[in-house]
């Protein structure tokens, strides 16, 4: 059985957290988003992303980045803030959770939604989230609904590359 431990970030993980999240896209969004864009996704620009945003907040009150460690190596990222955009006021957000091939599967995953729901509902205090997914990632929304996001009849389409990608809005509420 693999050692799965949930942690918050810290700048030493910025450099598997990037590595972390093209692995994730580059495997996820095949056939959803151009292969062009996949492609360019950069593992040394993202790391540089996450490093100057946990320096310049390192533990921030309005929300959490989380690393899910799989027998003591980075393999899962997860952000979870209140919600973006004026509609969404008083609600929390999932706004990122990805993983590497290599923890699907592997309870990993299902550790560190647990650790972002807990963030949310009770670090943060958030009664309701949120969450966006592409509506053609079939495998993320398995996952979702199966650990009790359900999907409410909200869509958006958000461009990657040449490709406009409809995402499909999930919900959640304390009591779930």
């Amino acid at each position: 059985m693999a050692d799965i431990v949930v942690r918050d970030a810290q700048l030493t993980d910025a450099a598997d957290i990037g590595r972390v999240h093209v692995a994730a896209w580059q495997e996820a969004y095949v056939g959803i988003m151009p292969d062009d864009f996949l492609a360019s996704l950069d593992p040394l620009e993202r790391a540089t992303g996450w490093a100057e945003a946990i320096e310049r907040d390192p533990n921030p009150a309005e929300g959490r980045r989380l690393v899910v460690e799989l027998d003591g190596q980075v393999e899962g990222i997860a952000l979870v803030w209140r919600a973006r955009g004026e509609a969404q006021y008083g609600l929390g957000e999932l706004i990122m959770i990805n993983l590497t091939p290599k923890a699907w599967g592997t309870g990993a995953g299902t550790a560190l939604l647990s650790a972002c729901v807990d963030a949310l509902f009770r670090d943060l205090g958030f009664d309701e989230a949120i969450l966006w997914v592409a509506e053609d990632n079939a495998r993320a929304r398995r996952f979702y609904e199966r650990e009790g996001w359900t999907a409410d009849g909200t869509s958006k389409s958000e461009p990657f590359g040449d490709v406009e990608i409809t995402e499909l809005r999930y919900h959640r509420s304390n009591s779930t």
